[in-house]
This record gives C-alpha cells, sequence and structure tokens, in this order.
C-alpha cells in the first residue's frame, strides 16, 4: 500500500536513504512517507474487508466469493515468501513492489497483520 498516492505532486515512490542530493523531496530518505510502499497495512485492509464483507446482515450467506478475492490479493506476498532467503515480508518496498535496499529485509508487523487476517479467516469458518 502506498503512503501517498500516486497522483499527488509530493509521490516519491522511490526509497533511498543514501541519497545526497539537493532535492529537498528525495535527499536523506525525506520521502519515507510520499511514496514508497508498506507491507503492514495490507493486513489491517484484508481484515477490514473481510469483516465488512461478510458482516451478518448484508444478505451474503456464502463467503466464498470474498474468500477467493482476498486470497488473490495474498498472492504476491505469498510469492514473496516463498522466494526470499529470510522466508518474511519487508518493511517497505519502492514502486510497485520493487525492492528497496533501505527497507529491512523482514519485519515482523509486516507478516503480523497478514496472519491475523488469517486467523479471522480460520475463525470465519469455525
Amino acid at each position: 500500500m502506498k503512503t501517498l498516492d500516486a497522483a499527488d505532486l509530493q509521490y516519491r515512490p522511490y526509497y533511498d536513504n543514501s541519497n545526497d542530493s539537493d532535492d529537498p523531496a528525495t535527499a536523506k530518505g525525506r520521502n519515507y512517507h510520499q511514496g514508497p510502499e508498506w507491507g503492514w497495512p495490507l493486513g489491517y485492509f484484508l481484515r477490514a474487508y473481510l469483516y465488512f464483507d461478510t458482516k451478518v446482515g448484508q444478505g451474503k450467506t456464502d463467503p466464498t466469493k470474498t474468500l477467493h478475492k482476498l486470497h488473490e490479493a495474498l498472492l504476491p506476498s505469498r510469492h514473496h515468501i516463498q522466494t526470499d532467503p529470510w522466508a518474511g515480508l519487508p518493511e517497505l518496498t519502492n514502486k510497485n513492489g520493487e525492492y528497496c535496499r533501505d527497507s529491512c529485509n523482514t519485519q515482523a508487523w509486516s507478516a503480523s497483520t497478514l496472519l491475523d487476517f488469517l486467523e479471522d479467516v480460520h475463525k470465519l469458518s469455525s
């Protein structure tokens, strides 16, 4: 999830903490919150989607379609975990999930929010 909308004039999607340029928008990693994509909000988004889309009173009795859609949203993270030497998810990525060398390679809260979502899915079927 991007930290700033791509349409915003301040959007700078490539985080480089060693940038020593004169550009005040990106030098010294000042764009940390102006475009790089964070992993941890995804779990919260998926949990909210699951909660509100399967909430009693919405007229839905079969959550299958919702679960398939949310599973698709997990596929990039799943692929990353399967191919990453750390078997984890990074703190952040650059534009469109590109590798960011100044990001923590694996961060607990990036994975833990997805685990919380999967626990919610498990509880739904219980």
